[in-house]
């Protein structure tokens, strides 16, 4: 209350100031606006009554010319006192006066109408005391206005002028006193001011009643205003251009500040996380000139921690000048934090968008592109323009295009399901992705648009398609495919399974593959088998199985474990081949090529069989011939003795010396006792050496060989030396480094026999064309010895060596380098499947041109189980 009367009193007196002012204002102004009105009505009175003394003079002059008495100055200055009279010109406010200079002294004449007496001090005022500066002007020859001091010292607005007559120069002057000038303006300035103090206080008091109620209310919206300002949970601040805070109400104070501090006067960057003032200046510069803006900082509250607050702000400013920024702030941290949350959100999505193996594309609902990612750009190989608009959709292979279209964009379409489809990429080659639609909605579930994604299916679809190819070649493999679980039952066999073993599918899936069982394995054999495929490993061997009508038959076979792609077993899968025939056949092939190499051989066999018959024919006729002369001897000898026992006495013994004399031929019988042991020696000799070459013929044959047997290597050696003797005596040498400690072998000994026999035939034709050149004889070693679990066999010619080109296809079925009719190109490709497949080992060839060869041949001494080699007799049983 006291305020709102200080507050009135001041009004008051600042209108009675103002009331004051006006009418000293108006006065002054009024006062110089008469000043003047005065000059130039003085100065037009002044002038008139010069002009009416100088006609009156002239008149006077006229009338003495016309014979007249001459006027004198008296007589014309009474004239001019009682024109003056008359004229009413005397007042109060307002002195005439009229004077001439006599000297140095000022003589008045006439003032105010009246006659000045000679005695009067009038008469001689003097010309430089101080006053009387309008007539001294005036007797000067000047005319005109001044505000000066008359003859009696007072200050007065007089209008002088010269009066020129006959008898001289004199000076006439009008006045009035300032003081008479300035008093009707003093009262009614006084009046006006007490008039307009009057007006003003009745008008304020008036004022006063009629806004009281205004007034109130004001007052009432200032102190509602004042407790929305202090109870808002908002910081409302009022801040100078620099930062500097001018208002905080109570929630900034409580939230920035401790209890006993306030925020007025202190820096607003004080309390910005940064705390740099230079951004202050700055962040309110902008607010005032953007006149309002929503700012985003980070505050330090009083408790040391912080809070993020948005801003809005309006610049007040003066004459475009900036004064202050009005600053009302909110706790925006939620917000904040929120909105960090959401960039972070968009953030992870357009990296997620632009690292993810999908095409993504967001388009409206008209199918127009919104977004596409850099993954459907790699897809498609297209820039931001060739996808731009409906372009992603010229991308679609166009025999799919429309029904894609109305598929996922028709609004008659109920259903948008994820379907695969063919694209075009924009250098026109086709890939195919699994495509899926899904609408985009806004924050009220409205649809806005669509997210459609693109994953690349061309490998999977490839996959398939080789799958497709991969189970249809299963399907239609003449090998015999199983598969089955970890428990070892069967979940899947082919055609060929069915065709082979005479059981159906729906027989044997999930039973175990011993339905198979023959008998003919042992269980040793099994263990061996799961021991390799459990450990991850592939098993492959040979077994006798049966078949559902009781027949066996032979297979071979691998087996192996199926896992996952984490490497997980999850079953296993058995390849086999009934190889029943291809035995029987292997084996007539290789009896075939044997008699084929006897027969190549027999020539020589005949010759090595020829030498020792013909001198055991010869000693046999020899033999008979002595047997003749035996016989004739024995039967000499009978008669001899026969005619001694008839004798009855002998009186004389002559005659039986001489007939006993002619009796025995004694150099016949001598060369008889010699010769003959030494022919029966020799023929003896000679059946032997035919018995061993028959023998070796008939063991190379070895037709009935069914089953591997353990056979001394050396011995198997000797005899294809023997049997192609005949191949190699006239070209080269045999030497022999064989290791007698060796161990037998497991082999067959007719297979392995074949394989001597044909390194030893190639050797020495390799070394028959070197001896056609040289004419030297060469020479084949053969050295046997146990390296660890293998016997070696080296047969080393010395013949004219193979080139590098020849040497990695020897071993190729049919590939020969010899003449027709002397080779097959079977004997190496045999001895390779007689070494490796039958018997698990190795042959190699080691070969220098023009220096010779050497076949090295490995052969494990104890049968390999886990191949399982079936008897060959098995195959001849199972055919029947």
């Amino acid at each position: 209350m006291l305020r709102r009367k200080r507050r009135f009193l001041l009004l008051a007196s600042l209108m009675v100031l103002l009331v004051g002012m006006i009418s000293v204002f108006s006065s002054l102004y009024l006062y110089q606006t008469s000043l003047r009105e005065q000059r130039a009505r003085l100065y037009e009175l002044v002038t008139s009554q010069a002009n009416l003394a100088a006609e009156l003079g002239w008149l006077a002059l006229r009338l003495q010319v016309e014979g007249g008495t001459m006027a004198s100055r008296e007589v014309l200055l009474d004239h001019l006192r009682r024109a003056y009279q008359k004229g009413q010109i005397k007042h109060r406010l307002c002195e005439y006066a009229i004077a001439q200079r006599t000297g140095d002294h000022i003589e008045y004449l006439v003032v105010n109408g009246t006659i000045v007496d000679k005695d009067a001090s009038l008469r001689r005022f003097p010309l430089d005391g101080p006053g009387g500066e309008p007539m001294k002007r005036a007797l000067k020859g000047e005319s005109g206005t001044i505000i000066g001091q008359d003859y009696s010292g007072t200050e007065v607005l007089a209008a002088f002028t010269p009066l020129s007559l006959q008898f001289g120069i004199l000076g006439m002057v009008t006045k009035v006193t300032i003081e008479d000038v300035q008093a009707p303006f003093i009262r009614a300035n006084v009046i006006v001011f007490s008039v307009g103090i009057a007006v003003t206080l009745f008008f304020l008091f008036i004022f006063f009643r009629l806004s009281e109620p205004i007034i109130q209310e004001l007052q009432e919206s200032e102190q509602k205003y004042r407790d929305v300002v202090e109870g808002a949970s908002h910081l409302i601040l009022r801040v100078w251009e620099n930062g500097t805070i001018l208002f905080a109400n109570s929630y900034a104070n409580d939230l920035l500040v401790q209890e006993s501090e306030t925020l007025v006067g202190q820096n607003l960057s004080q309390f910005l996380a940064n705390g740099e003032a230079d951004g202050v200046r700055d962040i309110l510069k902008n607010m005032i000139l953007s006149q309002k803006i929503r700012y985003e900082t980070e505050m330090r509250l009083s408790n040391g921690s912080s809070k993020w607050i948005a801003w809005g702000a309006r610049g007040i400013s003066k004459k475009g000048q900036p004064l202050e920024v009005l600053c009302i702030g909110s706790d925006s941290t939620s917000e904040h934090l929120a909105n960090a949350a959401r960039r972070e959100v968009e953030e992870r999505f357009r990296g997620i968008a632009k690292a993810s193996p999908v095409g993504i594309v967001i388009t409206n609902m008209a199918g127009d592109l919104l977004y596409a990612n850099e993954q459907m750009h790699i897809l498609t190989g297209g820039s931001s323009v060739n996808l731009a608009g409906r372009g992603w959709i010229q991308r679609l292979h166009p025999e799919e295009r429309s029904q894609v279209l109305a598929s996922w964009f028709s609004s008659s379409s109920k259903q948008k399901t994820r379907r695969e489809l063919r694209m075009l990429s924009c250098s026109g080659d086709i890939f195919w992705v699994l495509g899926q639609i899904v609408e985009l909605k806004n924050s009220t579930d409205e649809v806005v648009g669509n997210v459609l994604t693109f994953t690349d299916i061309t490998q999977i679809k490839e996959a398939e398609l080789a799958k497709s190819r991969l189970s249809a070649a299963i399907e239609q493999a003449g090998e015999m495919v199983i598969i089955t679980d970890m428990d070892a039952n069967i979940t899947y066999v082919n055609p060929a399974f069915e065709r082979t073993t005479g059981y159906k599918r729906e027989e044997v899936v999930g039973q175990n593959p011993r339905i198979l069982k023959s008998g003919a394995q042992d269980g040793a054999y099994y263990d061996g088998l799961w021991g390799t495929v459990t450990q991850g490993n592939v098993w492959s061997g040979r077994s006798l199985n049966r078949k559902k009508n009781g027949q066996n038959y032979t297979q071979d076979f691998s087996i192996g474990p199926i896992l996952d792609d984490g490497g997980t077993l999850i079953g296993y899968v058995g390849v086999a081949r009934d190889v029943s025939d291809q035995l029987v056949i292997e084996a007539q092939l290789r009896q075939s090529q044997k008699l084929e190499s006897i027969g190549e051989l027999a020539a020589g066999i005949a010759h090595e069989i020829n030498t020792p018959t013909q001198y055991v024919s010869s000693n046999i006729q020899f033999l008979k011939d002595a047997f003749v002369t035996y016989s004739k001897t024995i039967a000499d000898s009978h008669a001899f003795v026969e005619k001694v026992q008839a004798s009855a006495g002998i009186e004389s013994c002559d005659w039986v010396r001489d007939a006993a004399a002619s009796l025995f031929d004694e150099k016949e019988l001598q060369y008889l006792a010699e010769d003959i042991p030494q022919a029966l020696d020799e023929s003896e000799a000679g059946l032997k050496r035919v018995t061993e070459i028959v023998r070796s013929v008939k063991q190379l044959a070895h037709p009935g060989e069914m089953h591997k047997s353990y056979s001394e290597l050396n011995e198997i050696v000797k005899h294809a030396v023997t049997v192609s003797a005949n191949e190699w005596k006239y070209v080269a040498e045999v030497s022999f480094d064989l290791d007698d400690a060796l161990p037998p072998v497991y082999c067959l000994i007719g297979e392995i026999g074949q394989v001597v026999l044909n390194l030893i035939i190639n050797g020495a034709h390799a070394i028959e064309k070197v001896k056609q050149e040289t004419g030297e004889p060469g020479e084949i070693s053969i050295r046997t010895y146990a390296a660890g679990s293998m016997v070696v066999l080296e047969i080393t010619d010395t013949g004219v060596g193979i080139p590098d080109d020849v040497a990695e296809k020897i071993f190729d079925p049919f590939f020969t380098t010899k003449e027709v009719g002397k080779g097959t190109g079977q004997g190496l490709a045999i001895a390779h499947n007689v070494v490796v497949n039958m018997h698990g080992g190795a042959i190699d060839v080691i070969t220098e041109m023009g220096v010779g060869t050497t076949f090295v041949v490995r052969l494990p001494f104890e049968p390999e189980d886990e191949h399982g080699d079936a008897p060959l007799s098995r195959v001849v049983e199972s055919d029947g």
